[in-house]
């Protein structure tokens, strides 16, 4: 028999079969939403058997970290954000979407590539998750119009995920585009973050409790690139992280993304795709060799239970994210060591105390040499989609201060922002000697986040922002102000249980 939940009153069946069809807004990082993040601070607090920085920060994920967890705090929030679990029989959906109009000429951040080009920028999108004990099936689409802002009118239906796998206790394997970010970071993160679209890859990851040893993650994804480019079309990417959460104070993470092939590109040997030794090849001027890009992170998360300063406070967080782009190989010795070079470094804090969040965030990614992201030997694009880098907000060459206090709860909410990012632009590297251009562009970036929310009726969220940006594309006068304004409503969740 099919049950309805109160939120499916008057819904047929045969409409709740077409929307598992669609999707709606998902971030990859659940900081971009507001519902999200207050849902794995709260899990973080409860210390849920799961890990931090994994890529799959999915609904999903929090609802199976939150199974047989309770509270006045975590029940609320999971009942606005969480799809229902199959027991050991069956199977549910969980249906849901959102509209979105966004107006001004603002930049974008975390929306999966959507940079809402129109000064009217209206979205609507719908979602839809499938799950059995055996498996799961989901999809997320959007449909985008563009209005002004020097493009006239435009419209396309973007798929921003759709993902078919099998998922039984601690293993997950599966094929599809789903969003993921990497690491601790709460506005961005080194390798994989939420700013550009996500790609199609196979992936077969183990995330479970490890007795006394805790909780540990292993995942080994592939993919290629699928949006068009001007150096290689479709370019192979592959991921692969570990993690390891002996206690709920503490979190360790070793991760890495590379790129290669690609059309009219050799592939390298299944050992130097696993760990490239040899990462790029030179006396090959007619770039017919295999060559590959690396990104490769270290983080450690360090998390203190503060219920013992006072009964409202929940938990402070500290990490760090150490990354390196390229490889330098010393084969010096006996066997050959892989090291970091172009070396990155993001730090942060986070304090949750009830209802009250506060965040800080540093990022530096200023080693003009190796050319975080783009600007390699034969990815020259790199590590990139639409021209929006896969992993932090502001690309390569930067240096990023973010920074948010916030007052949330199950039912409403209200949140300050500010993000304060110095770029400079690399023009030429000659015998080590590096040549910038004359001009660094600097935006100071602030932002009010207002929302309400009720499981019955939904969530209203209205997001202002205004940017100064000073020497844009590094163009010296090039100063002006950017301003959005942006309203969300998110339909409740529709769970009908088999």
């Amino acid at each position: 028999m099919l049950r309805w939940d109160a939120t499916l009153a008057g819904m047929s069946a045969s409409f709740a079969s077409t929307l598992l069809l669609w999707s709606g807004l998902a971030l990859a990082d659940p900081e971009g939403d507001w519902a999200q993040a207050a849902t794995r601070r709260a899990l973080i607090a409860a210390e849920a058997p799961m890990t931090l920085g994994g890529a799959d920060r999915s609904p999903l994920a929090l609802a199976l970290a939150a199974e047989g967890l309770a509270g006045p705090r975590l029940d609320p929030l999971l009942a606005l954000t969480a799809p229902s679990l199959p027991g050991e029989q069956g199977f549910v959906f969980t249906a849901g979407g959102f509209l979105r109009v966004a107006v001004g000429d603002g930049r974008t951040q975390g929306l999966l590539g959507d940079a809402e080009p129109g000064l009217l920028s209206p979205r609507l999108g719908v979602s839809a998750l499938a799950l059995s004990p055996w498996w799961e099936v989901k999809a997320q689409a959007q449909g985008w119009l563009d209005v002004g802002g020097g493009g006239g009118v435009s419209a396309s239906a973007p798929v921003m995920a759709a993902w078919a796998g099998l998922r039984r206790g601690p293993a997950r394997v599966g094929f599809g585009i789903e969003p993921r970010a990497l690491g601790p970071g709460r506005h961005s993160a080194l390798l994989l973050g939420d700013d550009a679209r996500p790609f199609p890859a196979g992936s077969a990851a183990f995330e479970g409790e490890l007795g006394r040893l805790g909780v540990a993650r292993a995942e080994l994804a592939m993919g290629w690139l699928q949006r068009p480019r001007r150096d290689v079309n479709r370019p192979g990417i592959i991921v692969m992280d570990a993690r390891w959460r002996p206690k709920p104070w503490v979190e360790l993470g070793a991760s890495r993304v590379g790129q290669f092939a690609g059309e009219l590109r050799p592939w390298p040997g299944l050992g130097e795709l696993l760990l490239p030794l040899d990462p790029h090849i030179y006396g090959d001027p007619d770039q017919l060799e295999a060559d590959s890009n690396e990104l490769a992170s270290m983080d450690l998360q360090l998390i203190a239970p503060l219920g013992w300063l006072h009964p409202q406070a929940e938990t402070l967080a500290v990490y760090w994210q150490y990354g390196g782009d390229d490889l330098i190989v010393d084969d010096s010795g006996a066997v050959p060591i892989p090291r970091l070079a172009g070396v990155a470094n993001l730090f942060g804090a986070e304090l949750s105390a009830g209802p009250l969040v506060l965040n800080v965030e540093y990022a530096r990614l200023m080693d003009d040499y190796f050319r975080w992201y783009t600007g390699h030997r034969v990815y020259h694009e790199g590590f990139t989609q639409d021209g929006r880098s896969l992993g932090h907000v502001n690309g390569g060459d930067s240096l990023t201060w973010w920074g948010r206090v916030g007052w949330v709860t199950p039912s409403w909410g209200v949140a300050l922002m500010t993000e304060q990012v110095r770029r400079v632009e690399v023009v030429e590297v000659l015998q080590d000697q590096v040549f910038t251009a004359m001009t660094e562009e600097r935006r100071h970036r602030y932002g009010l986040t207002v929302m309400v929310a009720d499981p019955d009726k939904g969530r209203l969220e209205l997001e202002l922002t205004t940017e100064r940006l000073l020497g844009g594309d590094f163009l010296p006068g090039a100063d002006e102000r950017l301003n959005r304004a942006a309203v969300t409503y998110t339909a409740p969740l529709a769970r009908p249980v088999l």
